[in-house]
């Protein structure tokens, strides 16, 4: 069992976070200067102004659900705590939704560490072995919805370099699933402390973190990994619904397959450095997808700024409900769970 999670040294973690915002605020201000250039607003405008708000509050009955299902996700790959359980879903939960909102207004993804170093300072689990369960949710979560895509490609007619696209996504997600699970991590830092011998010695604080990290995301086998992968495709299905939904209350005709298609796409978008909330490069990867598929440059752009609003207030939302009853700072809790990120310490043989 590992220790609570401890403070490995401060780091500048204040300067990352602005350097890395600033890169991202560029690549979302190119992504919606292209989009403003090439589409008409108006008529964006237009299309967004006859939005049937009876699909947007059906949208709202999906989440409750998504949430449940992520949590159980998560709970499942999670260490057992001192006394053999895991931490219970109502613990869980609200760590998990302060994690989406840090993702939502912080730069570079920091909702992820951040989560994982909440979990481990509320729980007395080590820091490492929870973020290394983080690591491989969110593998799981990537390979489940590439798979998904494919399928979603494949039903919808999409073009052949969307259906490629997905088949290699999942491919690489599957591979890192095999890797992480078989304890592939653990077993080459293990690996590589006998070749170093005594150097590794003054490496040692760095290389008992690296085989506890690994130890978090083996996932505890094959058995959580399978059940993990059952909540993922079913959370999908419930975001692809959400995407329907949406699409329904705009008027656009699309099969769910081609929703889940939308969303498979825009969910891969987020992956790019861009502002808070993925300004900019969502619309941009949602309405590629959407052209694709013959809908109009306007039209497309209106189901993509209604998405993104559906699919982010109401976790900015709850997650702010999360910080509040948690009586946290999220941006300290970003720059600790930084600061405590494993780093090389040197130690006498």
């Amino acid at each position: 069992m590992s220790g609570p999670v401890q403070r490995l040294g401060q780091r500048p973690t204040r300067a990352r976070r602005v350097g890395t915002g600033i890169v991202g605020l560029t690549v979302s201000g190119i992504a919606i200067a292209v989009l403003v250039t090439n589409i008409d607003i108006g008529e964006t405008a237009e299309t967004l102004s006859q939005t049937n708000l009876w699909f947007v509050a059906a949208t709202m009955l999906l989440v409750p659900a998504q949430v449940l299902l992520r949590t159980l996700r998560w709970r499942l790959l999670l260490p057992p705590k001192a006394d053999g359980h895991r931490p219970s879903v109502g613990r869980v939960m609200p760590v998990l939704l302060v994690g989406y909102l840090g993702n939502l207004i912080l730069p570079g993804r920091l909702g992820e560490p951040a989560r994982a170093y909440l979990l481990a300072r509320r729980e007395q689990l080590g820091f490492a072995v929870v973020l290394g369960s983080v690591l491989l949710e969110r593998v799981i979560d990537l390979a489940s919805l590439a798979v998904v895509g494919v399928w979603a490609a494949l039903q919808s007619g999409a073009p052949e370099w969307l259906v490629r696209g997905m088949t290699i996504v999942a491919v690489i997600g599957f591979a890192l699933i095999v890797v992480l699970v078989a304890s592939g991590i653990s077993r080459s830092v293990r690996l590589m402390a006998r070749l170093l011998g005594t150097r590794a010695v003054r490496l040692r604080a760095a290389t008992d973190q690296a085989i506890k990290f690994g130890e978090g995301a083996n996932g505890g086998g094959w058995g959580p990994l399978a059940g993990a992968l059952v909540l993922s495709t079913i959370t999908w299905f419930f975001v692809a619904g959400t995407y329907w939904l949406s699409a329904q209350a705009l008027g656009i005709d699309i099969r769910i397959s081609a929703s889940m298609l939308v969303a498979a796409v825009a969910t891969l978008g987020t992956a790019i450095p861009s502002a808070p909330a993925n300004i900019g490069t969502y619309e941009a990867a949602t309405v590629i997808v959407l052209t694709a598929l013959g809908v109009p440059a306007h039209e497309a752009l209106a189901m993509a700024l209604l998405t993104h609003a559906i699919v982010t207030v109401p976790f900015a939302i709850m997650g702010a409900v999360a910080v509040t009853q948690l009586s946290i700072s999220l941006v300290d809790v970003a720059d600790e769970a930084t600061a405590a990120l494993p780093a090389p310490t040197p130690e006498s043989p």
